[in-house]
C-alpha cells in the first residue's frame, strides 16, 4: 500500500483532486493506495515514469519509449468563471433543504391537525350515538308511561265521578229528610 499524500507529492496532484477521481472510480482510499489504484492514477492522470537504466556491466541500457513527453499546465490558482459560458440565469432558492425541512414540518402539523379533528368528530359521534341511545330508550319508556297515566287517570277521574256521584245523591237524600229553613224577606 502507498500513501495518498506521498503519492500526490511524487507527482504533484491535488491530493483532493486524485482522491475524489479514485472515489468516484471505485477505489477505496481509506487505507492507501493499493497496486490497482496506483495504476489506474497513473493512466489517468498521463504519468510516465522516466525509463530505468539497466545496468549489466559496463553496458547500461535505457528503456523507454523515446518519446518526447509534453508538460502539462498547471490550473492551480487558476479562477474560472461559469458565467461566461452561460446564457441564461435561474432562479433559486438559497438553501433549498431547510425549505423542505420546514415544508415538511409544517405538513406534519397539518396532518397531526387533520387527524385530531378526526378523532375529535369520531368521539362526538360516538357521544351522540350514545345520547341518542339513552334519549329514545327514555322516549319509549315514557310513551308507555303516558299509555298507562291516561289508562289510570281515567279509571280514576271514572271512579272518581262515580263516587262523587254517590255522595251527592246520599246528600241529597239527607237534604230531603230535612225542612228547609224559612226565609224571611
Amino acid at each position: 500500500m502507498r500513501s495518498l499524500h506521498s503519492f500526490c507529492i511524487q507527482y504533484e496532484i491535488p491530493k483532493t483532486t486524485l482522491k475524489r477521481w479514485l472515489n468516484d472510480n471505485g477505489y477505496d482510499t481509506s487505507n492507501g493506495l493499493t497496486p490497482d489504484a496506483v495504476a489506474a492514477a497513473k493512466v489517468h492522470f498521463r504519468i510516465e515514469e522516466p525509463p530505468t537504466p539497466v545496468v549489466t556491466g559496463e553496458l547500461s541500457v535505457v528503456t523507454g519509449n523515446h518519446c518526447t513527453s509534453i508538460d502539462l499546465p498547471s490550473y492551480q490558482g487558476l479562477t474560472v468563471d461559469l458565467a461566461q459560458f452561460r446564457d441564461s440565469s435561474a432562479l433559486v432558492i438559497e438553501n433549498p433543504l431547510a425549505v423542505a425541512d420546514q415544508f415538511l414540518q409544517a405538513a406534519d402539523s397539518i396532518q397531526l391537525a387533520l387527524q385530531a379533528d378526526i378523532a375529535a368528530r369520531e368521539a362526538r359521534l360516538a357521544q351522540t350515538r350514545q345520547a341518542q341511545d339513552v334519549i329514545a330508550a327514555k322516549a319509549q319508556e315514557l310513551q308507555l308511561e303516558q299509555r298507562l297515566y291516561r289508562l289510570q287517570t281515567g279509571q280514576l277521574d271514572q271512579a272518581q265521578t262515580a263516587e262523587a256521584q254517590a255522595l251527592a245523591a246520599n246528600l241529597e237524600a239527607l237534604q230531603r229528610l230535612g225542612k228547609p229553613a224559612d226565609t224571611q224577606g
